[in-house]
Order: structure tokens, then C-alpha cells, then sequence
């Protein structure tokens, strides 16, 4: 996997340049270093001048990255507005709990798994739309490494996510409909963490 860094500020960013290139994608094609896109900026050009667009408080969210023969395990979603959608599995940390902790606690809620947590890879904003009046919850997602056992089979856990449905192996061909928009880059690009741990914002 690798960071790319993206800035509120609307315009044009680019990788740092020593930026290095990644090693060889599921794909089989090697991705390096690029300028990124307008498009690539989630955030909306004028949200920094709405008026409290965010709920109080920062919600702190481990999220593990598991990955077995090129596939990543994820939550499996289906909401009334968004539609079919897949996350990774993780959720907010109680006071007191250390994110390892939370992270463990959460994927044996939500996906049935007593994982081993390992490195943290990247941390990212995200800006989740709680509320038609386009309120937010500001979230710091930190995505660790993680593994499950070998004889791990995708389960519901005992208290999924609402509106998770599944828990399942996610091939390269669906990562488009990773939610937030972070996942799809990271799955996409099969790197390791090089060179940036931050990613950035992202609106959800």
C-alpha cells in the first residue's frame, strides 16, 4: 500500500518526489508516483466556509486491513441510500481502550475473527454525512495490519455494523464500492506503507 496525501485545499497536489514506486499490484502492472487529480480531492471546495458543519468531538477509529491470496476481508453492506457498499472491519474506541484493543474487541463483534494486530499503515480523516442538514462526524480512521487464523471462514459476528448483511473476501474487481474512498486506493495499489502515513480527508 501506499499514502497518498491529499489536502483540503482544493487544488492540484502532488506525491512527495521521492516518492518511490510500489512493488508489483495485483494486477501485475507496477504503480508509481503520480500528480493527483481534482478528482481525487473528496472534499468539497466550500466546506471549510459552512457554518459548524461538524458534529462536537473526534471519533477515533481503528480499522483492520487483512489481506489472503490478494483478496481483502471486509464488511459486506447494503443501506437504503448508499446501496451495496463494503467497509473495513473496526469501529470507534472506547476511553481507556488502546486502539489494538478496540480493534480486536470490534472485529470479534462484527466479523466473528480473533485477529492479531500488527503495524499501523496509514491514518486517514474522514468526513462522514450524518444528517440531511449536511452535519458530519469528524473520524480519524487508523488502518493497522491485521491477520486471522488460517482456518478463518467469513461470519456475521455476533453484533455486526447496522446495515452490514456479510462478511467477505473482496476481490480486485470490486474495489470500487470499498467505502471511504481511501480503501479502494489502498486494495487497488497491493503496496506496502511507502512513504506517506497520512492520507488525508475524505468525505463519506
Amino acid at each position: 500500500m501506499i499514502g497518498l496525501y491529499q489536502s483540503a485545499n482544493p487544488r492540484l497536489t502532488q506525491l512527495p518526489p521521492k516518492a518511490r514506486k510500489c512493488e508489483k499490484g495485483l494486477s501485475g502492472e507496477r504503480a508509481g508516483p503520480r500528480a493527483a487529480t481534482l478528482e481525487d480531492s473528496p472534499i468539497p471546495a466550500d466546506l471549510s466556509t459552512r457554518s459548524s458543519p461538524f458534529r462536537p468531538g473526534i471519533r477515533s477509529t481503528p480499522r483492520a486491513f487483512i489481506l489472503r491470496g490478494g483478496k481483502l476481508l471486509v464488511q459486506e453492506k447494503r443501506h437504503p441510500q448508499k446501496g451495496l457498499y463494503y467497509t473495513l472491519p473496526g469501529g470507534k474506541q472506547d476511553p481507556g481502550e488502546s486502539l489494538a484493543d478496540t480493534l480486536k474487541r470490534e472485529c470479534l463483534e462484527e466479523i466473528g475473527a480473533d485477529v492479531d494486530v500488527f503495524r499501523l499503515l496509514h491514518v486517514a480523516e474522514v468526513y462522514r454525512l450524518k444528517t440531511e442538514e449536511g452535519e458530519r462526524q469528524h473520524q480519524l480512521d487508523f488502518v493497522f495490519e491485521c491477520s486471522v487464523p488460517d482456518a478463518y471462514e467469513p461470519v456475521l459476528g455476533p453484533h455486526p455494523d447496522p446495515h452490514q448483511v456479510a462478511t467477505c473476501w473482496l476481490s480486485i474487481d470490486n474495489a470500487q464500492q470499498l467505502r471511504p474512498a481511501y480503501v479502494t486506493k489502498l486494495f487497488s495499489l497491493g503496496c506496502t506503507r511507502d512513504p506517506e502515513v497520512y492520507l488525508g480527508p475524505y468525505n463519506d
